[in-house]
């Protein structure tokens, strides 16, 4: 059986690298490279980061892509002074993983996309879990080739809960409200994976106590992740939730998701992701949104594949 292509368009803070090293874990999916854009660290940084992460499950044949700088909405990368605290200075928890060997590779990360979709068509998976300025430059640049992918899916929005960037807008929408606005408005279908599902994905301390004792690749990665897991609702016991690695799962197994809701959205100024009315009643539903997930499987599952990932890091 083919293992399934995917692609992952992150930026790259902690709960970017979980999902990337979700993908190198998942024995069934082919990663065919790493796009990058702004959001939790510059552009710059979620390369560096990428590549590290990468590098860190010696999994450096993985290419990385160089994406949008700054936002469509504004014109300019200014990083929200918060998430210093959630993701570390640095992005990956301000664990130090030295200077990557590897390089960004020299063409963009929409054409690498675009060519990828032209190439593998419904057979590629395509997971958004940044800012959408990637993904809105594919659909002008080729509409048409963003219609033969498979599968798309975005982490971002909250439909029926408040948001984590402002009362209505999620962060990686309302960090670019003007792109996420053009890639609802498209003809494109897509998965969105909110945080109404996100939520229920806390994860804690203690359910990776196991990585450091493996060896250095899994201290490596538990050092990142707890820096988040502590930080981001400022308790251990509490935990953070897995937003990325949730989309990048249920990509690969949208049964994750126990309730799936077909509608069809746009993005407003604040960020809020919301239908309008002309929108209730039209027949064909563009997007699937999930509200619900089965988060004791995909903790026991994410788990088992990052013990067996560490481990033959070596």
């Amino acid at each position: 059986m083919a293992k399934m292509k995917m692609i992952i368009d992150c930026d790259t803070g902690v709960d970017d690298a979980l999902a990337i090293s979700y993908i190198l874990a998942n024995k069934d999916i082919d990663l065919l490279g790493v796009s990058t854009t702004f959001g939790n660290v510059s552009v710059d940084l979620s390369i560096k980061n990428s590549l590290l992460i990468l590098e860190n499950f010696k999994r450096d044949d993985v290419k990385v892509y160089r994406g949008a700088e700054y936002s469509w909405t504004t014109g300019v990368y200014d990083k929200s002074p918060h998430l210093d605290g959630v993701h570390g200075r640095n992005g990956i928890g301000n664990v130090d993983l030295g200077e990557p060997k590897g390089k960004v590779q020299d063409k963009s990360a929409v054409d690498f996309i675009l060519e990828s979709a032209r190439k593998y068509k419904e057979d590629l998976h395509l997971v958004f879990v940044g800012p959408l300025a990637n993904f809105a430059e594919c659909i002008k640049k080729d509409e048409e080739a963003m219609k033969m992918v498979g599968n798309i899916t975005i982490m971002g929005g909250a439909l029926t809960i408040q948001g984590n960037r402002n009362r209505y807008g999620e962060a990686n929408i309302a960090d670019d409200p003007l792109a996420a606005k053009y890639v609802f408005d498209s003809s494109i279908h897509f998965n969105i994976v909110p945080l109404d599902a996100t939520l229920k994905t806390m994860f804690k301390v203690g359910d990776i106590k196991q990585w450091p004792e493996i060896n250095q690749a899994g201290k490596n990665i538990y050092d990142i992740a707890r820096f988040y897991y502590v930080n981001e609702y400022k308790s251990e016991d509490v935990g953070g939730a897995m937003h990325d690695p949730l989309a990048a799962y249920a990509s690969y197994d949208p049964s994750i998701i126990t309730n799936w809701f077909d509608c069809n959205l746009t993005v407003e100024e604040n960020g809020r992701m919301i239908a309008t009315f002309a929108q209730l009643n039209l027949k064909e539903k563009r997007h699937k949104v999930a509200l619900d997930v089965d988060a004791q499987r995909f903790t026991k599952d994410y788990v088992e594949m990052l013990n067996e990932l560490i481990r033959q890091a070596g």
